[in-house]
């Protein structure tokens, strides 16, 4: 199986502490976000969910709401939690954005562009 990383076809960025993603209402922490994806950890339900087929994106500090991005889940993993006596369980899942409208990829583009702060 390849790694994550052989498979992205664009650079991936850090967004800012802020910027949250919502998947079948999982909200999270952007952990990366490029024109192809986004990655994103969120607290861990018992519940089952179902990924959904598309993701909001959230950035309160910098006022940016962009909804109903076409996606597909690509991986998702329970995150090892170092401390044993911690009850939290982080779940990371990565997502692969569908067709975006030409609305989209520029709306998203500033934003990544804008608001970045680093190569992920």
């Amino acid at each position: 199986m390849k790694q994550a990383n052989e498979r992205r076809c664009q650079p991936r960025y850090r967004l800012g502490e802020g910027a949250i993603a919502v998947s079948a209402n999982n909200p999270g922490h952007i952990q990366n976000i490029s024109m192809g994806g986004l990655s994103f950890v969120y607290l861990h339900s018992e519940e089952q969910v179902v990924a959904g087929d598309c993701v909001d994106i959230l950035d309160g500090q910098n006022d940016f709401f962009m909804e109903a991005i076409p996606c597909r889940t690509v991986s998702e993993k329970l995150l090892i939690n170092e401390s044993s006596f911690s009850m939290i369980r982080m779940v990371q899942r990565s997502l692969e954005f569908g067709q975006l409208s030409k609305a989209q990829k520029v709306q998203l583009e500033a934003y990544i562009v804008q608001h970045s702060t680093a190569y992920a």
